[in-house]
């Protein structure tokens, strides 16, 4: 009998059916059984998983996830400057540059050739020679 009463409660413990509330806030007390659609409909309302790395790495975003100073778990963003041949202070200013872009920038840096004056006659210094042609990174003109 003992044995009966232990496999009667266990049954009747596998057979209660699985309840979801259906309107969390609304309606208090009123429950469905859960469906994969429930569930499936919760899941969706949720932060999508962050890829492992190098995942979207053909592919890179325009921003990155910053942390902020404000409480309750809060994130910030920061945007992406990659267009070495088009920057808008207004826009651009508080973006983070890419390696690439940076390189483009400092490889088409304009240079004048220069020559350095040198006293010929010190102290009073009225005859100059020319000296160490030189290239120094300026506007050319252009």
């Amino acid at each position: 009998m003992k044995t009966l009463t232990i496999a009667a409660i266990l049954g009747a413990v596998t057979i209660i059916p699985a309840f979801a509330e259906d309107t969390p806030n609304t309606d208090a007390g009123r429950n469905i059984p859960t469906s994969v659609s429930y569930v499936q409909a919760s899941v969706n309302t949720k932060q999508p998983k962050i890829p492992r790395a190098g995942t979207n790495s053909a592919t890179p975003g325009t921003t990155v996830v910053t942390y902020t100073d404000a409480g309750g778990g809060q994130i910030g963003e920061r945007g992406i400057y990659n267009n070495a041949n088009s920057y808008t202070a207004g826009t651009d200013a508080n973006k983070l540059v890419t390696a690439s872009a940076l390189n483009d920038s400092v490889t088409n840096i304009p240079t004048i050739t220069t020559s350095k004056l040198t006293c010929a006659n010190s102290p009073t210094c009225d005859l100059w020679t020319l000296d160490n042609t030189q290239e120094v990174y300026g506007n050319d003109g252009d």
